[in-house]
């Protein structure tokens, strides 16, 4: 079972490696194009940080190189290294960046609702569909993290830690926070498993399993098999 593509609304930004953002953005020729150089820059470092969530969900972290992102980008080594003291660094920035863009869609959908529960189920639901329309950034977030350096695994641990915020609020139960930190690692779990599958697009399926399974332990167990009717 597939899902259609997320929406293309102009308001919604895309993350590293979106395919509904076409064409890596334009490569600027060399000469007088009127921009200033901070645009300059901004475009550069824009199609690098593309070009290596596309490369590395395509090839693997371990088997990517500097010279595959350049010549996807469009940019020359000595332009990366500008932007870039190394490949990791670059990794860094694509899985910091549309992390925090992934977030923020999140607790849009989550802060929408004035139920807890329907807030936990949309967060989930904005989470599977991105990460289902976003596979570039699905894979390299998800799978090749694991693959890469301290700095970028550290980085996953920070933005794993924010998820524990969906699963606290004034109207829901309390539980231990070692009980919040196994459904986040689950929930986590389990994304990889469709991903490493080849069932990236199959991910909102999961929204009814995934939603019972985050507030198991907060309902009784009839309550919180409600949604698996949904």
């Amino acid at each position: 079972m597939s899902t259609a593509p997320w929406p293309e609304d102009p308001e919604l930004p895309v993350l590293p490696g979106s395919p509904i953002a076409g064409n890596l953005q334009h490569a600027l020729k060399a000469g007088r194009h009127g921009l200033p150089p901070d645009a300059v820059a901004a475009n550069q470092r824009e199609r690098l940080i593309n070009a290596f969530a596309r490369v590395a969900a395509e090839n693997g972290y371990a088997h990517t190189t500097i010279s595959q992102v350049t010549d996807t980008a469009g940019v020359s080594k000595k332009t990366f290294y500008v932007h870039f003291p190394s490949l990791e660094e670059c990794f860094l920035a694509a899985y910091e960046h549309g992390s925090k863009l992934l977030l923020a869609q999140m607790f849009r959908a989550y802060n929408a609702e004035t139920d807890w529960r329907d807030a936990v189920r949309e967060a989930l639901r904005t989470l599977f569909r991105v990460l289902a329309a976003e596979p570039a950034f699905a894979r390299i977030s998800v799978i090749e993290t694991s693959a890469a350096g301290h700095k970028v695994r550290s980085a996953r641990i920070r933005v794993t830690a924010g998820y524990r915020d969906f699963l606290i609020g004034p109207a829901m139960p309390r539980v231990p926070g070692v009980i919040r930190d196994s459904i986040i690692g689950g929930i986590y779990s389990t994304i990889y498993s469709y991903i490493e599958m080849g069932r990236t697009a199959d991910l909102p399926e999961l929204v009814p399993a995934m939603t019972y399974f985050a507030l198991l332990p907060f309902l009784d167990r009839d309550e919180a098999a409600k949604e698996l009717d949904r």
